[in-house]
């Protein structure tokens, strides 16, 4: 397997099975499983231990992880069955599915794995938490699957039938959609709602829009995060909303947002200012909502109060304007600075809320210190001298203490 350094394009080999046929990383655990086609096992590459091998079952052609529940699935095609990997002990369970598993995807958010089952015209639904399964029809020869977390929708791509299936996730029904010549590989953006489905025989890439772009006047935005990053599980987010629907400017009702949706009740946010008017700020309310690591969804949809009277059938109930989904990037690992690679762990550095000042220790004079402060990308702001040093021009965000240009010795949050 080759190892690329995303920061130099430097490149490393690590030795893994016979034939490797995919590959998935847990950002949360930092390790790194290598599906083995001919060898039928897992290399579970771990940047401290080395690498391990893990026995599946025969024919390994997918994999995939899920860092919120530290389990690692395997689809195996030739034994028709799905080994799951506990990614703390490397223990394994394995769960019948259909014939000749092709390709799997998970849910984190919902703990739903969905396998792609080609020789049965099938898709798996494995429930993470009991692994116990429900099978739904698809079209013929499905090859490729994709998951959105914020409407929790999930697309096949079925090769033979030249369509794609879209699955509700909480109820399991699907509709058809037609795709092209030799339908194959399959992805979604969630941010956009579109689905991209590659033809192979045809040399295009059907491109599904399933959100219908329609300006309702009624708008909501969030201010983003530098580097749209952060190393925290509930970081403040705020953002605005306004209400330009006619000329009259209705009362904003509000705000409700959450990490993904997956179909759940979406809580109020609170509104900062403006309350009462056609525009209003508002934070994130996060409650037992928190970032998971790795890619997270926001979702935020604003509310206006007054418009369903006359918009909505007469009926009364609230406006609801256009939803937003605002991608975020949770970190574990810290940022990197260049050339220098920072190896202390995050859970093992102090935090510190800065408002316009950061006191440096002195250092003894036999011992001398170089400090410097990094951003959440990890590349160097600012030199730091012991005492007092004025950071009044930084933008609100995630900065990091490194000393001796690669030691990390604190989190500061700049408000």
């Amino acid at each position: 397997m080759t190892v690329i350094d995303g920061a130099t394009n430097d490149t490393a080999k690590v030795t893994v099975g016979t034939n490797p046929w995919a590959v998935a990383v847990n950002p949360h655990t930092d390790k790194v499983y290598v599906a083995n086609n001919g060898s039928n096992n897992v290399t579970v590459i771990n940047a401290a231990n080395g690498t391990t091998q893990v026995a599946t079952g025969t024919g390994p052609c997918a994999v995939a992880a899920n860092p919120l529940t530290n389990k690692i699935y395997v689809a195996n095609s030739t034994s028709n069955n799905v080994t799951v990997i506990d990614g703390a002990t490397n223990q394994t369970t394995a769960v019948a599915v259909g014939q000749n598993p092709l390709a799997l995807v998970v849910n984190p958010i919902t703990n739903k794995i969905y396998v792609a089952n080609n020789g049965s015209d099938s898709l798996t639904v494995i429930d993470g938490a009991l692994n116990t399964t429900v099978n739904v029809a698809v079209g013929v020869g499905p090859v490729g699957v994709a998951v959105n977390p914020v409407n929790n929708k999930i697309y096949v791509a079925n090769s033979v039938a030249h369509t794609i299936t879209v699955i509700d996730g909480a109820t399991n029904g699907t509709t058809t959609v037609p795709g092209d010549s030799e339908s194959f590989a399959i992805a979604v953006n969630p941010v956009t709602g579109r689905v991209y489905l590659t033809n192979i025989a045809a040399g295009t890439v059907t491109v599904i829009d399933e959100v219908p772009i329609s300006d309702t006047k009624v708008s909501v935005g969030i201010d983003g995060l530098p580097g749209n990053a952060t190393v925290l599980a509930q970081p403040v987010l705020t953002g605005t909303a306004r209400n330009r629907l006619d000329s009259v400017h209705n009362v904003m009702m509000g705000v409700a947002g959450r990490v993904g949706t997956a179909q759940r009740v979406l809580p109020w946010a609170e509104i900062t200012s403006g309350a009462g008017t056609d525009s209003v700020t508002w934070s994130l309310a996060w409650g037992a909502d928190s970032l998971v690591s790795g890619e997270n969804f926001i979702s935020a949809v604003p509310f206006e109060m007054d418009a369903a009277t006359t918009n909505n059938e007469g009926l009364g109930s609230a406006f609801a304007g256009n939803m937003i989904v605002y991608p975020l990037y949770r970190t574990w690992g810290l940022g990197v600075q260049e050339p220098a690679v920072p190896t202390s762990p995050f859970h093992s550095v102090g935090t510190t809320v800065l408002r316009g000042t950061l006191v440096m220790p002195e250092a003894p004079s036999r011992n001398p210190q170089t400090a410097s402060l990094l951003d959440i990308s990890g590349r160097k702001v600012m030199d730091l001298c012991p005492g007092t040093n004025d950071v009044r021009a930084l933008a609100p965000g995630v900065y990091f203490v490194s000393e001796q240009g690669s030691r990390l010795v604190r989190v500061l949050l700049v408000d």
